[in-house]
């Protein structure tokens, strides 16, 4: 006779209740309490979902929800945001760890708790297949993600399946990281997710869904689903849980300070997920007031991230200090991310820590933040001496005869023609740059004529997306994030990359002019010794 478990089938829910019952889920059963369970979520009304360790102010649009009656709540699991309406279907396992007989998730186990949903979808006719790290995809494109939390000695583990997709109001809803795009080489948010509407050509019964579900988690895992009810102690817990899921302290928890000007911030993609450090420092005490690390990605236990902010907060900024505190958090088991270790949490903070340093080069420290370095710190290129200017053609005017030119006659109608003038009068090599192939022809052309560093300009996202492809060719410089809005945020980045862009940015002149005088001065103490 197999082992019963429970399962739990409530009526949709708002976000709130939906996140404090998952909280009591699990909190219970870690302590022994109430029974292995398979629960159904739906969310009413409609709600953007974020992961644990992501920002409010970093992943969504705030004001479009507002307008449209669109919830907006975080998870107790790590991963991305999503968009879940009435049209989605979310499935949790509560259960002991001793289920899986492992007490930290890895990939394996994604593996393994993405079957029973592949055999569902396969039974429907759906060919879907697992894609590491955690996610269910069908000829290449995701229809489902699942991640996890712990509390004691139980596991929650969810998923998402996408019953049908509503991509136009996903995108007005969050802000899409582009970081992600590069290595999937999509042309668009269609061609990289997938729905069982559209795979099956009809919206599905989500009745006969569930049903299937149930039975290929009952085959996987070897037992009987009973459906039940919430028991007396979790209702009681759920009243007394359910204000602070409700409550805009939850919901702002991760809030990086950006706009404050002792702020800076670096983000780092890698194939497991996207990381982001945001540094408020003291730079009169060289000490880190506050950090924050945020992103897509899962860890172990949920608390776990905080607990690090708490050993590097208030340490003297020194790098080799703070990178040692990073391994040796690691080391001591106190957290798991799954495929991921210290380095990809010391690669954001070196990125970040690079940009104090800017300061100490006479930068206001909230310009800094505006500032990127590719192959040397700030100093080290400067030190180096700059040799050439390249610009955007995008920040040209829409007009202009040149736009698509890699030239520039400084007609004065446009921020590019200022800032030629500019690199003129220091008899700089200038370049603009029409698509990102030739980027990296004239990044290549230039290192072979013994070009020591550059100076350029782009976008904080351009430069997050193509950070290995700078490194990659060698050339030392510095990016300077540009004006307004880009090709990122309107959606036009593959336009962009071919240089069809048809929208005008404009060059952040104050801070082109501030680099410069930096470069100059560098140039005189380099003469100076000479």
């Amino acid at each position: 006779m197999h082992t019963q478990w429970r399962l739990l089938d409530l009526p949709p829910m708002t976000a709130a209740e939906n996140m404090a019952l998952d909280a009591v889920l699990v909190e219970l059963r870690g302590q022994g309490h109430s029974s292995n369970t398979l629960r159904f979520l739906r969310f009413r009304p409609a709600t953007v979902l974020l992961g644990f360790h992501q920002s409010v102010q970093e992943e969504v649009r705030t004001d479009y929800c507002a307008a449209h009656g669109i919830d907006i709540n975080r998870r107790i699991t790590g991963g991305g945001g999503l968009l879940f309406d009435e049209s989605q279907l979310g499935w949790e396992l509560i259960c002991d760890k001793a289920v899986f007989g492992v007490t930290v998730p890895n990939t394996s186990l994604f593996r393994r708790l993405c079957q029973p949903t592949i055999a569902a979808l396969q039974s429907m006719g759906v060919d879907a297949s697992f894609r590491p790290r955690n996610d269910i995809e069908v000829a290449g494109r995701k229809i489902s993600g699942t991640g996890g939390t712990d509390s004691d000695a139980a596991f929650l583990f969810q998923g998402t399946l996408l019953m049908d997709f509503d991509v136009e109001t996903m995108l007005k809803c969050l802000r899409i990281p582009v970081e992600k795009l590069k290595d999937k080489e999509i042309e668009s948010v269609r061609k990289r997710v997938t729905c069982l509407a559209w795979e099956l050509g009809t919206s599905p019964d989500c009745e006969l869904v569930k049903a299937r579900l149930v039975e290929a988690f009952a085959d996987d895992l070897g037992v009987d689903f009973v459906p039940g009810g919430l028991t007396a102690e979790e209702e009681d817990l759920l009243a007394e849980k359910l204000p602070h899921f409700q409550s805009q302290e939850w919901i702002d928890m991760v809030r990086p300070s950006r706009s404050r000007t002792e702020v800076v911030q670096a983000a780092r993609k890698s194939p497991y997920g996207l990381v982001r450090i945001t540094l408020q420092v003291d730079l009169v005490r060289n000490t880190l007031k506050d950090l924050f690390i945020t992103g897509d990605f899962l860890s172990f236990p949920g608390r776990a991230l905080y607990d690090l902010e708490s050993v590097l907060r208030g340490k003297k900024i020194v790098a080799g200090e703070l990178f040692t505190l990073v391994r040796d958090f690691f080391a001591s088991g106190r957290i798991h991310i799954p495929d991921m270790g210290p380095e990809d949490i010391i690669q954001p903070l070196a990125m970040a820590l690079a940009k104090v340093d800017i300061a100490k080069a006479g930068i206001p420290l909230e310009w800094c933040n505006r500032i990127n370095t590719t192959c040397a710190s700030f100093a080290e290129v400067l030190a180096l001496g700059i040799d050439a200017l390249l610009l955007p053609y995008c920040a040209k005017d829409r007009t202009c005869a040149l736009r698509h030119e890699d030239y520039c006659t400084a007609c004065g109608l446009c921020s590019v023609g200022e800032a030629w003038q500019l690199g003129e009068e220091r008899n700089l090599a200038m370049v603009c740059i029409t698509n990102f192939e030739h980027l990296q022809e004239e990044l290549t052309r230039l290192k072979k004529k013994g070009c020591r560093a550059f100076i350029g300009c782009c976008c904080q996202q351009f430069f997050v997306k193509h950070t290995e492809d700078f490194a990659a060719i060698g050339l030392p410089g510095i990016l300077l994030d540009i004006e307004d809005t880009t090709c990122y945020e309107l959606g036009e980045e593959r336009a962009a990359y071919k240089g069809s862009f048809d929208r005008q940015t404009h060059l952040n002149m104050d801070l082109v002019r501030a680099i410069l005088a930096a470069a100059d001065k560098a140039g005189e103490g380099r003469h100076g010794k000479a």
